[in-house]
């Protein structure tokens, strides 16, 4: 159950004699010169570097030091320090002229409901906009949703503090809990429910008898609802229309795909489908084209699509393929060759054949982006 203090019951009654509740003041626009009052109260009150402190200075308009004290007083009372204070009006200057009275029940709304002491530090410190939230339309209806939802023994700190936890108070619509039942009703397990709440939310705001419609074509397509992947396609379905899906495939038709071949190369590798048509046709044209795999090579190691051609596709095709032509190498290596780690790929392709070829790391770490000529095949 949520909890209110009675300071913040007080807050919240419409009766209140307290003046209006307004938004944050908007950052100004006004000339790119820093205000010298800014510089000095982020240089001497929070300890900003001169250089950053005029950066930031840009983006306030301190007249007066009465709205920033009062801020910077709000969050040492909730365990902030000048660090953290810092921290938080480098990612969000204007929040320095926020109104304490609107920040002060957001603070205590979430130390009252299991974020609180260090949590609620490293929470607001990395996102800091989750106070720009609307408490009443997100910031309390997300945590009890989380209340209902989350096992006993999961606590809310432990997900709104963790990479990209506070994407559920963003995110956050009514339409979330009629989607997780729907969910649970297609056997999908508790572990992954919570996991899209954490990596994809916005798929959970979806209209929900839209969503049933798309957990039904995830299945047809031949999703299994119990894997990790199954949220991932989930999600994919919900950002896609029809016309940009026919979109995207038709990009692998130009490679000769099937519409069948591209169904189960998604089901593999559903974050296929989350690029653009040109980010997919990029690698399927230096893959086909270029190194002559086939369909069959991609539809195996469907991760290659998206690795870095400068960083990490090239560089290794300019070892495995010196490797192939000294019959070194088998080449159906190549793609397992392309998505192990870094260490790995040094170790097991380039450590171990450096005494047969000395200039072999030499060549891996080239600046020269090109390949050899001839064509190389898995």
């Amino acid at each position: 159950m949520v909890t209110f203090s009675p300071m913040f019951r007080f807050l919240l009654n419409p009766n209140s004699s307290l003046l209006p509740i307004y938004p944050f003041r908007e950052l100004s626009s006004a000339s790119a010169s820093a205000s010298a009052s800014a510089v000095d109260y982020l240089t001497n009150t929070l300890g900003f570097a001169r250089k950053t402190a005029i950066a930031v200075a840009r983006e306030l308009k301190i007249k007066t030091t009465t709205r920033p004290d009062s801020v910077v007083q709000l969050f040492k009372n909730y365990g902030f320090t000048p660090n953290h204070i810092a921290t938080i009006v480098s990612k969000h200057p204007s929040i320095l002229l926020a109104d304490p009275i609107i920040l002060g029940p957001k603070l205590q709304f979430f130390s009252d409901n299991g974020v609180s002491g260090s949590s609620l530090v490293d929470m607001v410190s990395t996102d800091p906009v989750i106070l720009r939230r609307s408490l009443q339309n997100k910031i309390i209806p997300s945590i009890s949703f989380l209340k209902e939802l989350l096992p006993a023994d999961h606590n809310i700190d432990s997900l709104l503090t963790a990479k990209r936890g506070t994407w559920l108070v963003h995110k956050f619509s009514l339409q979330m809990m009629p989607n997780v039942e729907t969910l649970r009703s297609h056997g999908v397990p508790e572990s992954s429910i919570l996991r899209i709440l954490t990596l994809r939310p916005q798929a959970l705001s979806f209209n929900a008898d839209e969503f049933k419609g798309v957990l039904t074509r995830a299945k047809e397509m031949g999703f299994d609802e119990k894997s990790t992947t199954f949220i991932h396609g989930v999600y994919s379905l919900c950002a896609m229309k029809k016309g940009k899906w026919e979109s995207k495939v038709s990009v692998f038709r130009s490679f000769g795909w099937g519409e069948e071949e591209v169904i189960a190369l998604f089901v593999k590798q559903p974050t296929i489908m989350q690029h653009s048509e040109a980010r997919i046709k990029k690698p399927l044209d230096f893959f086909i084209n270029e190194l002559g795999w086939q369909r069959e090579d991609i539809s195996k190691y469907p991760t290659v699509l998206f690795l870095s051609f400068e960083k990490r596709v090239v560089p290794r095709c300019r070892v495995l393929q010196l490797l192939i032509e000294k019959d070194l190498l088998n080449r159906k290596r190549m793609g397992r060759a392309l998505i192990i780690s870094e260490d790995q790929f040094i170790k097991v392709f380039v450590s171990s054949y450096e005494k047969k070829i000395p200039e072999l790391l030499e060549v891996y770490q080239s600046n020269n982006v090109g390949l050899p000529q001839s064509a190389v095949s898995v």
